[in-house]
């Protein structure tokens, strides 16, 4: 606090401009040109190409438990908050029905544990202004992806929405948790950075604190499709001696095994059993066993998992179901629970038809809706069919949607805001991670000579300012004697305005010269009026949170000029920091580390999929027969080997087998040519198992895989083409005493 920001009378930065020094130049980079590009403050300081990446990864990150509100914000966060997967009011309307999909009942029968576990409900309502009927859909989750989704954050609105209540258009039921209350966007999470050696950081590796990883957890979601009845009959997996249960409830958990369920195909006609094999079959304990060789198992994505939905079919025309009797107990409460659904959509339908008569008027979504209902409920006298996807459903269609919460590990990927992306490679525990003189903990350290390789100032930037803004605001607590997050924060600063003026005024300038250091345009805020709050209020907000940051993308400050008068101005805490490296000994650093926040999102290029290298699925006689749909979940794992490999597996296979082995693999993944010749070598081959070489070379060449002649032929209308040259080492093999690991090069003319 001995710093002076005053040269004289006169503000430091009036000083350096009059000086000369700071560097006044105009910043043209507003929200409204850069789209998505908007949401990082210092997108000038990156390269074309990582803002590039930067503007897919938006579109990639995942929703995470442990969100949290970036502290550098360029100010376009609430509008993306806008228009994130939510379920909203329409129009001005009056409710005229809440009808639940399950509701919590008493009994052994009931369906949900919970309340909250009912995964639909639909809101009937009348426009006010044209007295047309709709309906909203109000879902547990949200899931437009093949697995990723999350929970719905559920709005105090919704909790009053009642028959006879009034919505206003826009109103919120619904959102996503990466929303705040207060409208913020919380799409990643801010996490302290050490920029720094570690044999976990090469190759864009990121070591990182096995804590944090919790919080970058998520939800994942796996759909499952049984049909049974005419074939088979489904086994007691989830029940006991009197209870048959052949699948979990909705708020149940997937066992151990990951086995949903289980069905035993019938020896004979169903209708028609064998009694000889019934007694082995299907006896009370032979039914709680499934036969790994003759049954059909559906797994699940593995142990965990827990039901949030649960669809059934049934055909309710068929007097005698061929499901054995008490088996199909189950399916049938959900199935009368789906009727009872529909049918109360029909009641509403009809009742207004019968009083508004030619005036009624349906929105479309109501209309199919309807017609969805009167499909279940068959109110007609004629057979109806169900097809999906043209072929007849069975006798009984259950449809689970199942939710796991999947924390990463190693292979999964995290990004900064600046295309900075890496791959956890090691996971050690937080006291483990470097730390600083000051005992702030890095959650993350990565490789520090990317940034240059990759063009990517900005995040230097970011960690830097957010390093300062840590202790500005511990300089803070400290003039106060306030800890961080003390709730009664605000009662403390009121109580030093009014007893020690001067020590408060004393921060409030401090805090004032940071921002106008930082954002100019943020501490014409303060000194404009336009912030509403009292000086305590906001002093008691750092106190409490931090300083959060309004740095727009065309702030007017040079970076080069705010790092220039922070060091003068407002020290941070930089210098060695001590971890536990992999020998488990406590090491320090020679050179100076500095430990500050970075906002990162999690990518869904995840690394926990299932792979095999497997042999093809063969016939009883070994003839191989197509993998089809109904064998996909029939194994604990994924059984159909992968058809092309990662860019990681390829530095490997090259490292090991060379650079010809890896070249062989891409191109025949790649190259319609050599599946063509590799295609003719089996067919025309009299011993196909025993086949020398699959492609001559000399008459198809490495090169023409269809990415690689897209460059080339982009390169080519530029006057630029690749020529192979093969790498010379500048020493004669007689002086080496080692062989590095080389590949050929290819140099761009």
């Amino acid at each position: 606090m001995e710093q002076s920001l005053n040269v004289g009378s006169e503000p430091m930065t009036s000083a350096l401009r009059r000086a000369g020094v700071l560097r006044e130049e105009p910043n043209e980079l507003f929200a409204e040109l850069l789209n998505v590009c908007s949401l990082n403050p210092w997108d000038g300081h990156d390269s074309a190409a990582r803002k590039q990446m930067f503007s897919s990864h938006l579109g990639q990150c995942l929703v995470i438990n442990g969100s949290t509100e970036r502290r550098c914000q360029a100010g376009t966060e609430r509008d993306f908050a806008r228009y994130t997967f939510k379920t909203k009011v329409p129009v001005d309307c009056e409710v005229i029905k809440v009808i639940d999909r399950y509701r919590e009942t008493f009994g052994q029968d009931t369906l949900l544990k919970r309340r909250q576990d009912n995964p639909h409900s639909v809101i009937i309502y009348e426009n006010i202004h044209t007295k047309e009927i709709g309906c909203i859909n109000v879902t547990s989750h949200t899931s437009y992806h093949s697995y990723f989704g999350f929970q719905n954050q559920i709005k105090p609105d919704l909790s009053n929405v009642r028959q006879g209540s009034f919505l206003k258009e826009g109103t919120i039921l619904t959102d996503s948790p990466s929303v705040t209350e207060t409208g913020g966007y919380k799409y990643g999470r801010e996490v302290n950075v050490a920029y720094m050696s570690h044999p976990a950081t090469s190759e864009d590796g990121i070591l990182i604190s096995q804590e944090l990883l919790k919080e970058f957890g998520f939800k994942k979601y796996e759909t499952r499709v049984v049909e049974f009845g005419t074939k088979s009959y489904p086994l007691n997996l989830y029940g006991d001696e009197h209870t048959f249960k052949a699948f979990p409830d909705i708020g149940d958990v997937i066992r151990a095994d990951g086995l949903l369920m289980a069905l035993r195909p019938y020896d004979k006609d169903p209708r028609s059993y064998d009694r000889e094999l019934a007694i082995v079959e299907q006896s009370i304990y032979d039914l709680m066993e499934p036969d790994s060789t003759f049954d059909k198992p559906i797994y699940a994505d593995g142990a965990g998992g827990r039901i949030v939905d649960i669809r059934v079919h049934h055909d309710n025309q068929v007097n005698n179901s061929p499901t054995p009797v008490g088996m199909d107990a189950q399916a049938e409460r959900y199935d009368a629970a789906r009727r009872q659904f529909y049918s109360e959509i029909v009641y509403e339908w009809r009742r207004l038809e019968r009083e508004r008569k030619e005036s009624l008027r349906l929105t479309p979504e109501f209309h199919r809706l309807v017609v969805e209902a009167l499909s279940v409920v068959q109110e007609t006298k004629e057979r109806i069919y169900k097809l999906h996807r043209k072929a007849p459903l069975d006798d009984w269609r259950i449809e689970f949607t199942i939710e796991y919460d999947v924390t990463p590990t190693i292979g999964f990927k995290l990004t900064d805001t600046h295309g900075g992306k890496g791959v956890i490679c090691k996971v050690v525990p937080r006291s483990h991670m470097p730390v600083d003189a000051d005992g702030n903990i890095a959650d993350i350290v990565m490789d520090p000579n990317s940034t240059v390789s990759r063009m990517n100032l900005g995040r230097k930037y970011e960690h830097y300012i957010n390093a300062h803004s840590r202790d500005v605001a511990k300089v803070i607590r400290g003039l106060f004697n306030l800890a961080e997050g003390d709730k009664k924060a605000l009662q403390h600063v009121q109580e030093i305005e009014a007893s020690n003026r001067a020590v408060f005024n004393q921060a409030w300038e401090y805090l004032m010269g940071y921002y106008e250091i930082v954002s100019p345009i943020m501490h014409s805020w303060f000194t404009s009026g336009k912030y509403m709050q009292t000086h305590a209020e906001h002093l008691a907000e750092v106190v409490k949170t931090g300083i959060y940051m309004f740095l727009p993308t065309h702030n007017p400050r040079e970076s080069t000029d705010i790092v220039r008068m922070l060091e003068g101005h407002y020290p941070s805490t930089y210098g060695p920091v001590s971890y536990v490296g992999n020998s488990g000994r406590r090491i320090t650093t020679k050179v100076p580390v500095r430990i500050g926040s970075v906002y990162f999102i999690l990518l869904e290029k995840i690394a926990d999929d299932w792979t095999a290298a497997s042999s093809g699925k063969t016939q009883h006689y070994g003839v191989l027969s197509q993998v089809t749909n109904a064998d996909k979940h029939s194994l604990p794992y994924r059984s159909q080997p992968i058809r092309a490999w990662g860019e990681a597996e390829f530095r490997i296979l090259a490292a090991y087998v060379g650079q010809r082995a890896a070249a062989e693999i891409i191109d025949r993944n790649n190259n319609p040519l050599t599946h063509k010749a590799v295609l003719d070598a089996i067919l025309e081959a009299d011993e196909p198992t025993n086949i020398y070489n699959a492609v001559d070379r000399s008459v198809i060449p490495f090169g023409g895989s269809r990415p690689l002649q897209l460059v080339k032929h982009i390169l080519a209308c530029a006057g630029l083409e690749f020529v192979f040259q093969p790498y010379e080492a500048p020493w004669k093999d007689s002086d080496r005493t080692h062989v590095p690991i080389m590949t050929p090069s290819e140099t761009l003319h």
